[in-house]
């Protein structure tokens, strides 16, 4: 169990060695990328980083494919993952500035003729902060082996609000609403009906309306169908229970319909779009800054989960040597992401590996960390 919460939190490590001291700043970066390539067996990385004076470097290590050797390259799409959540927290904060919802508020008092939610746990003593910071107690229903089991009998199946939320009906809570910190995809799904009732439309026609669109995120797209634009192979090697083959994408077809994560993510990007996405979020160009310094906050249960590491509302808060960093990752059956900002270095730096395998030696905000030592 501690192995699976790892990955879809986003505790995912693999080993690298030091970076080489005399190299120059790009060449660098790029030894640094081929080693942890070459030392972890990773089929292929992608990072791009976005320097305090807005300029872009994007670098590419390994394969998008192995059998065939074809090269992973920055236009490349790969699932992104639970850094999908951040679209939502964006649409729901610009929601809060314009007046629609106010974050006090309770989820229930929104859907009081939705008889079926009353079999989740909590569910009338949660409010939509609660929802955003993890403190809500639900359960992960991504967690429970009969869903995975569905997912391999019927991988074409297209989810509802409700058979997604079946599987931990009458559940017991994880803790008492409000009174402990858990990582829960429950929750966003439940922001994601939220958005949808607040204003009457698709969700992703609303990301793509108010964030995607507004900022020309034009290699960013919703995890709503098997087939991806320019998807790399991805590789996994994620215990039984999860029903996954080694190789995860067939003749560019993905091993089940990815729409089931939602608003518990819901996107697949290339790594300079998600780099570029990380300067915007954590800057607060799409919301008001009071609403960026609660994301950016660690809330009062999310304080230090784990030493060295905070949750705010959206968002990890990480000690690192470069000071704070503020990031989200993502984990995709044979995808993994991370991206990240730097705020006392005005760095924005995003990382995508499409495989979900590593060691447990250093995690992926060191391997960020790492690269950020050649700047």
């Amino acid at each position: 169990m501690r192995v699976i919460l790892a990955f879809l939190v986003f505790f995912t490590s693999i080993g690298c060695s030091p970076p080489l001291a005399d190299t120059t700043t790009g060449s660098g970066i790029q030894k640094i990328l081929d080693s942890l390539v070459a030392e972890n067996g990773l089929p292929g990385l992608n990072l791009s980083i976005i320097t305090s004076n807005s300029r872009q470097e994007n670098y590419s290590s390994g394969y998008a494919d192995m059998e065939t050797r074809t090269e992973l390259n920055a236009d490349h799409v790969l699932f992104s993952g639970s850094i999908g959540k951040t679209y939502a927290v964006a649409v729901l904060m610009q929601l809060v500035d314009e007046g629609k919802i106010n974050l006090e508020d309770m989820f229930i008092d929104h859907f009081t003729d939705t008889l079926w939610l009353q079999y989740l746990p909590n569910i009338n003593s949660i409010s939509i902060k609660m929802l955003l910071q993890h403190t809500s107690g639900l359960p992960r229903y991504v967690m429970k082996p009969e869903i995975w089991t569905t997912i391999n009998e019927d991988p074409d199946k297209v989810w509802t609000y409700k058979e997604r939320m079946f599987y931990i009906f009458n559940d017991e809570p994880v803790h008492e609403a409000g009174k402990g910190w858990g990582y829960s995809d429950t929750g966003y799904i439940l922001l994601g009906m939220l958005i949808e009732k607040v204003t009457g439309k698709y969700y992703y026609d609303v990301v793509t309306e108010r964030i995607l669109n507004r900022l020309s995120l034009i290699d960013t797209y919703p995890s709503v169908k098997r087939e991806m634009y320019n998807l790399p192979q991805g590789y996994s090697s994620l215990p039984e229970s999860f029903k996954m083959p080694e190789k995860v994408v067939t003749d560019g077809k993905y091993c089940f319909n990815p729409q089931l994560e939602w608003t518990g993510g819901g996107f697949a990007s290339t790594t300079p779009d998600l780099a570029r996405w990380a300067e915007v979020y954590y800057k607060g160009t799409v919301f008001s800054d009071s609403l960026l310094k609660k994301i950016i906050t660690p809330n009062e249960q999310g304080y230090l989960i784990q030493p060295g590491l905070s949750y705010g509302m959206g968002s990890f808060i990480f000690d690192t040597t470069h000071r704070k960093a503020f990031a989200h990752s993502g984990f995709v059956p044979g995808f993994l992401s991370m991206f990240a900002y730097y705020p006392d270095l005005d760095i924005s730096i995003a990382l995508q590996i499409n495989c979900d395998y590593a060691s447990e030696s250093l995690n992926l905000i060191d391997i960020l960390n790492l690269v950020l030592n050649n700047k």
